[in-house]
């Protein structure tokens, strides 16, 4: 559902303007004469508040961007678990399953037990989403691939793509980016691509190897060139869960660093990924339970880490 498309039309790029200073959530953000006018598409699924987070430090930053809504489908759900049986075996998929209903059966109570501030983004509320998306050009969709949503992101015509938590795109889509599509992957690359890769760091016994990269997006998964990757190190959150909040927390700010280069037309780093590596898929109950053990027992004994790492 297209809402807002008088506002797509691409903004001219803006005069000069002097040093400004916005507040936003306890930073000062500065806005100057030499940050450039770009054009951003983002997309997420669910309207997941990591893909707000991005908004707001899009708007704040007075840029141009439209947000694309993948919406949940129980066909496209049913498809990766038939997959899912090829490739991993049925057992697996019993896993998976398993840890899919402990989800959903203990997620309301810890939001319910859980303060907003520990939360990973306790700025981004339902007002706020709301607000957003009263002010932007956003389509919700089933499949991003779809001729309207297609059509949507050319008429943009944005300079960079950013995913924030989406189902894989195809070429048709990222390549409409004029420069460049930009990935947040909860994964140390190219030794963690695919899904849940906090956890299973933690599950391999591998905490050093948990944090995130931001990356280019290629026609192969989690494979493009990585223009940010920093570790994330076991501080002082009592269970695995508080620390994947600020796991998503840091990565998200990551990603608003690396658009803070582009609007100042800072190059890039950009590292090629060898061939080393390894697909992870959603992480079962299993998996799930031998992190969970394996994070309190790195907490008990080092119960003060050292600070993150920078690869």
């Amino acid at each position: 559902m297209l809402r807002n498309p008088a506002t797509s039309v691409r903004r001219d790029r803006a005069p000069p303007r002097e040093k400004t200073w916005r507040a936003t959530r306890g930073q000062l953000v500065a806005v100057t004469d030499a940050m450039l006018s770009l054009n951003f598409v983002i997309v997420t699924s669910g309207n997941l508040p990591e893909a707000y987070f991005l908004a707001r430090s899009l708007a704040v930053r007075r840029q141009c961007f439209a947000i694309v809504n993948v919406t949940p489908s129980a066909v496209r759900h049913v498809r990766v678990l038939r997959r899912l049986s090829r490739t991993r075996g049925a057992l697996y998929v019993v896993d998976l399953l398993l840890a899919r209903l402990t989800d959903l059966l203990l997620l309301p109570i810890v939001q319910r037990v859980t303060p907003p501030p520990s939360r990973s983004f306790p700025e981004i509320d339902a007002r706020v989403i709301e607000h957003i998306l009263a002010q932007y050009p956003h389509i919700d969709c089933t499949d991003p691939h779809a001729p309207e949503v297609l059509e949507f992101v050319r008429a943009f015509n944005p300079d960079y793509i950013l995913l924030a938590g989406c189902p894989i795109l195809k070429p048709c889509f990222y390549g409409l980016a004029r420069r460049a599509t930009l990935n947040r992957h909860l994964g140390m690359l190219p030794d963690f691509r695919g899904s849940d890769c906090p956890r299973w760091a933690f599950a391999l016994d591998r905490p050093e190897r948990a944090g995130y990269s931001i990356h280019i997006v290629s026609e192969r998964v989690d494979a493009g060139d990585v223009v940010l990757r920093r570790s994330v190190s076991v501080q002082n959150e009592p269970s695995l869960p508080r620390y994947l909040q600020r796991l998503q927390r840091e990565a998200s700010e990551g990603f608003v660093e690396v658009v803070d280069h582009l609007l100042h037309d800072a190059p890039l780093p950009r590292e090629t990924q060898n061939g080393v590596g390894r697909y992870y898929p959603p992480a079962g109950l299993v998996t799930r339970l031998r992190a969970h053990r394996n994070y309190a027992r790195i907490r008990r004994s080092a119960p003060l880490m050292l600070t993150p790492k920078r690869a």
